[in-house]
C-alpha cells in the first residue's frame, strides 16, 4: 500500500488545486500527519484512500480559515459591520482550527469518517 499524494488529493477536490500548489510544505506536513495516522496495518487495502480523504478534510478546513470561510477574499475576514451591527473575527486563521476532528464539517471528513467504520469496529470491555 502506498500513500497518497497531493494529485491524488486535487481529483476528489478541484478546489483546493490552487491552494495546494501555493501551500506546498503545509501539504506535505498534512501528508506526513496522515501517513503517520493512517497505516495498512489498520486500513489495508483503503489505506490510500482514507489518507486522501483526511488530508483533503484537513486541507479544506485550513483554507477555509485562510481565505476568510471561502468567502474568495484575498485574505481573512476581521470585521464585518452592517447599520449598528458590527462582529470582529480573529485575526488568526488557525484559530478557526481548534478541533480538525470535526469530521462532519466537509465532505471529505463525512467520507473519511465512512471508509474508517468499515476499518475500525467498535469494542467494548467485558469485566469477567
Amino acid at each position: 500500500m502506498g500513500d497518497t499524494t497531493s494529485d491524488n488529493i486535487k481529483l476528489i477536490a478541484p478546489e483546493l488545486e490552487t491552494f495546494i500548489d501555493a501551500n506546498a510544505a503545509t501539504v506535505d506536513l498534512i501528508l506526513e500527519d496522515v501517513a503517520g495516522q493512517i497505516t495498512s496495518a489498520v486500513y489495508g487495502a483503503k489505506q490510500e484512500r482514507a489518507q486522501r480523504y483526511l488530508a483533503a478534510h484537513f486541507l479544506t478546513l485550513i483554507n477555509s480559515g485562510a481565505s476568510g470561510g471561502n468567502t474568495g477574499a484575498s485574505g481573512p475576514v476581521e470585521m464585518e459591520k452592517v447599520g449598528d451591527e458590527q462582529v470582529k473575527y480573529s485575526s488568526s486563521w488557525m484559530d478557526n482550527l481548534s478541533d480538525m476532528s470535526r469530521y462532519d464539517e466537509t465532505k471529505y471528513g463525512r467520507v473519511y469518517m465512512i471508509i474508517r467504520r468499515g476499518c475500525i469496529g467498535a469494542f467494548m470491555t467485558v469485566t469477567p
